[in-house]
């Protein structure tokens, strides 16, 4: 597996206050229980941390996860939605840092398929 790891001496590479999302977009799988989250960032300096979160309508949190000092500045992963479905959710990501807290943040809304019973 190649990894695509920002250093410091890449020309390209930002400090933490400038590290911002370049994509976040979510693909909700058929059975309406998962979803798919791909993100991509502005190359780094300095590893960033991340939360992400959904929630229901009524602001209930269905699942998060959280990259602690991310390594990569692309990646793809699967979050599994909690409790009864619901129509649409919205996806909260966040890019903090321990030294200067969030430098960046996206929110979308998304539907997601209601699994047939």
């Amino acid at each position: 597996m190649e990894f695509n790891l920002p250093t410091p001496e890449d020309q390209n590479a930002l400090p933490p206050a400038e590290v911002r999302f370049l994509d976040v977009h979510v693909e909700p799988w058929p059975d309406g229980k998962r979803v798919r989250v791909h993100i991509t960032l502005t190359p780094f300096q300095a590893r960033p941390n991340m939360l992400i979160t959904i929630t229901t309508p009524t602001e209930e949190e269905v699942c998060s996860a959280s990259v602690i000092e991310s390594m990569e500045d692309r990646f793809v992963f699967t979050m599994h939605l909690r409790g009864e479905p619901v129509d649409e959710y919205t996806l909260a990501a966040q890019i903090l840092y321990d030294e200067i807290g969030m430098v960046d943040q996206r929110s979308l809304t998304f539907t997601a398929p209601v699994p047939n019973e």
